[in-house]
This record gives C-alpha cells, sequence and structure tokens, in this order.
C-alpha cells in the first residue's frame, strides 16, 4: 500500500539526489534534447499542472506525456512549477515546465531502483487508469 500522504517528501528527495548526482534534467528544451538521445536512460518524467488558458504550456506538455506513455517512462505530476523549479536549482519562484531523472552509470546495467524511486514508480504504476491523474504536492 502506498502512502499518498508522503509522496511529495519522497519525489523531493529523489529530486535532490538525481541534483547532486548530476542525473536531473529541468527546463523543456533540454528535456527533449535528452529524450530524443537516449530516451531509454529515463528513470521518471516530472511535469507539473499547467495554469489554465495557457494552451502552449498545455500543448506542449500533452506532447510529452504522449511521448513518455509510448517509451514506458513513469509521469509523476506535481502541483507546482515554482517548486519544481526550486528543487531544481532554478532558484524560487522560477518556474520549470518539466524535469527527466536519468539512471545513473550502474543502474543502466543493473535494473535495480532506490527505495524510494520504487515507491515513485509503484505509485505511477497503481494510478495509471484513475482518472483524473492523481497530482502530487510537492512539499514546500
Amino acid at each position: 500500500m502506498i502512502n499518498r500522504s508522503k509522496l511529495g517528501s519522497a519525489l523531493q528527495a529523489v529530486l535532490s539526489q538525481a541534483k547532486v548526482d548530476g542525473r536531473l534534467t529541468c527546463g523543456l528544451p533540454p528535456t527533449v534534447a535528452h529524450l530524443e538521445r537516449a530516451s531509454e536512460d529515463v528513470l521518471l518524467c516530472v511535469l507539473p499542472l499547467t495554469r489554465p488558458g495557457d494552451a502552449a504550456t498545455h500543448i506542449q506538455t500533452v506532447l510529452l506525456q504522449a511521448f513518455c506513455y509510448e517509451n514506458y517512462i513513469p509521469v509523476i505530476q506535481v502541483d507546482s512549477s515554482e517548486k519544481l523549479g526550486e528543487y531544481c536549482g532554478l532558484g524560487s519562484r522560477i518556474e520549470c515546465p518539466c524535469a527527466i531523472i536519468t539512471k545513473d552509470e550502474e543502474r543502466k546495467r543493473d535494473p535495480l531502483l532506490s527505495p524510494t524511486e520504487q515507491e515513485l514508480t509503484d505509485f505511477y504504476e497503481c494510478t495509471l487508469e484513475e482518472f483524473p491523474r492523481p497530482i502530487v504536492e510537492l512539499p514546500r
């Protein structure tokens, strides 16, 4: 059983560790470039909710989600692009439209995930059929 109330903290920890390890890519152009180059190395995609009325960002998000689904990349939606930007190291109040976490060199050979990464992957798989998709609230 997945404790949904702790998923935001779990995701924050995974993002922080990926940043330290150099496995975090933030922003649309770098994310798309990495996906074109090596989508099989992507462990997880994180997308914030789009604001109502922001059609361009919404279209980009839908296309990115579709690409991830087609390539079996788990997508976790979060409540805030500003919090995501903060966790990615972009600074406070700077929006981040998306982020991906890649596998480390060891994991490219050995597919085991950390317990926290596994928890997030399990959450994704358990909620695939939910509509609307669940949103993970990132802590401040």
